[in-house]
């Protein structure tokens, strides 16, 4: 099981740290024009990159002001400053690649929901990289100021 982990980690490490081979051709659209489906994939790249980068700042600042995430198998994390107590990346660990499959993609109005799947590669110091994914669901809100921002972020490991 180890060597076959192994060996995904080192098959995901050769991809980009985020996914860009993916076009809008693969996302199934349901409602939404294409200048929001645009502005709602760059959001979800900036996430997988803040995430890499272990840009905390970056990271939060995708969610709305209010914005809840619901890690599989953890309470809700609640606003903005849980949200960064959060998403820090312990020491000793490095966050090598995350990237985002999505499914489908929805808009109406001022609120859309995308599905998918997310996969990355992470690695505690001194130990073999480690690949982990899952699936997601996040409702994005679109703000006063017309940035989309993610209001709940929900996701779990696909066994």
């Amino acid at each position: 099981m180890r060597a076959l982990l192994i060996l995904l980690a080192l098959t995901l490490s050769a991809c980009a740290s985020t996914r860009t081979d993916w076009t809008y051709d693969d996302i199934r659209i349901v409602a939404g024009d294409e200048a929001d489906v645009t502005a709602i994939v760059a959001q979800a790249r900036a996430f997988s990159a803040a995430y890499v980068a272990g840009d905390t700042e970056a990271l939060v600042a995708i969610y709305a002001k209010d914005g809840i995430a619901a890690p599989g198998g953890r309470d809700f994390v609640r606003g903005r400053e849980a949200l960064r107590t959060f998403w820090q990346v312990r020491p000793g660990v490095a966050i090598r690649e995350h990237r985002l499959l999505p499914e489908e993609l929805w808009i109406d109005g001022d609120l859309a929901y995308d599905w998918g799947y997310f996969e990355g590669v992470s690695q505690r110091e001194g130990a073999e990289p480690s690949a982990f994914g899952g699936k997601y669901l996040v409702v994005w809100q679109r703000g006063a100021d017309g940035v989309w921002r993610m209001a709940n972020d929900m996701w779990n490991p696909v066994n």
